[in-house]
């Protein structure tokens, strides 16, 4: 199981969007999940669940706990250093979300999965193993982050600092009466985070976010498009506006009647005709925004007015044949696939493109290409500056602390 390096509870974001980074490179690639016609539909697995469900094993957190002194230095990395005390709260963080997949496991697939069971990534390594590993890497992560921003000049104001204190984040997050200990039991109930835990993660996002502004702007906007258009052309990026009209019953998938398919075909033809005797690019950019406005049929068309941009086997193969045997600004036949007639135009590549994501929130090319820049940059940094662990902690065998 490939977890993301910060966890199931720690999201890094950047310019209001999601982002993770890790120290092996991560390069975005666009998702298989389709929530448009053209796309492809992945159809997920609904196994139903075996009367006996596995017993899960939790590890015993207070005796690893245990192992060192509260202040032992755990993790140094350059002038960064993670107690032991933090880190076993984010060992115990990061162990109870691997307990819940467990019991996920169990009790919906009766799949027993456990600590000393295989991770499956190729290494051998067991959950346990993973379970150090994925602790290693996010607090490191952390701390990477924390001393680029230190060699970069870049600190919180008085304000943030004063933000970061227990008291202010208890009513950022409660309410202006709650208390610390309710701010603790909030966290514990809602992610098994300590205060603490939760004040060194907020720092790092606050400095990864300064971080990320500074080198590439607010909206990525300190980046030359000609970069922007080069990364995405490196990750097999295209980019098309089209027009559908669908021959099938949105609601129950069936087939329209003969008569009716006959139409949307000659409208489409027609459509095509109109637009190829239009030769001034942006006049013809304006007249099929125009068309698809009137015309297509497309759920995505709202999400993505301006077109799709978008990387191999992201949608269906008519769809991304027709866009690759096209110039920029050229308009296809009248295509059809299992949806439909599609009246295709390919578009240049640019940095204001919204990129096809049906998973989550589209966000420009330019904010995404920015947030694989500062991805490089950390792993860059991690590289040169390698962390440095307590003795005997890399070697860990948790196995040891199952409670049974």
């Amino acid at each position: 199981m490939k977890k993301l390096i910060f966890g199931l509870v720690a999201v890094m974001v950047l310019f209001g969007a999601a982002i993770t980074f890790n120290h092996t490179g991560n390069t975005l690639t666009a998702p298989a999940v389709a929530a448009s016609p053209e796309a492809a539909a992945v159809t997920p697995d609904a196994t139903p669940a075996p009367a006996a469900t596995p017993e899960v094993h939790s590890l015993d957190y207070e005796a690893i706990r245990a192992l060192y002194p509260a202040d032992t230095a755990a993790i140094t990395l350059e002038d960064e250093v993670m107690d032991w005390d933090l880190y076993a709260d984010w060992l115990r963080t990061n162990g109870l979300q691997y307990e819940e997949y467990f019991r996920q496991m169990a009790a919906y697939y009766g799949v027993a999965a456990d600590w000393t069971g295989s991770i499956g990534d190729g290494t051998g390594a067991n959950y346990a193993k993973g379970l150090l590993n994925e602790t290693n890497d996010t607090l490191s992560s952390f701390m990477a982050i924390k001393a680029l921003a230190k060699e970069k000049g870049i600190s919180l104001d008085e304000e943030a600092l004063k933000n970061l204190e227990p008291e202010a984040m208890a009513h950022q997050i409660l309410g202006e009466n709650a208390t610390v200990e309710q701010l603790a039991q909030e966290l514990e109930n809602t992610s098994h985070l300590s205060v603490r835990a939760f004040q060194f993660y907020s720092e790092a996002l606050d400095l990864y976010t300064l971080l990320a502004q500074e080198l590439y702007g607010a909206q990525g906007e300190k980046l030359p498009e000609a970069d922007v258009v080069k990364a995405l052309e490196d990750q097999g990026y295209i980019s098309a506006h089209h027009i559908l009209f669908m021959t099938i019953d949105p609601m129950t998938g069936k087939n329209l009647e003969q008569d009716e398919i006959a139409a949307k075909l000659q409208q489409a033809n027609d459509l095509v005709k109109e637009l190829r005797a239009i030769e001034d690019h942006d006049e013809l950019l304006k007249r099929f925004k125009e068309l698809k406005e009137q015309y297509c049929e497309d759920t995505g068309k709202q999400a993505y007015p301006d077109g799709y941009t978008f990387t191999p086997g992201t949608m269906v193969p008519v769809f991304e044949e027709t866009v690759n045997a096209l110039k920029d600004y050229e308009v296809s036949d009248t295509v059809q696939s299992d949806y439909g007639f599609h009246i295709i135009m390919r578009l240049p590549l640019g940095g204001d493109s919204l990129l096809f994501s049906p998973q989550g929130t589209p966000q420009t090319a330019r904010v995404t290409v920015a947030q694989e820049k500062i991805t490089h940059d950390l792993d860059e940094y991690f590289a040169a500056h390698p962390p440095v662990y307590a003795d005997g902690l890399e070697d860990l065998d948790l196995t040891q602390y199952i409670v049974k």
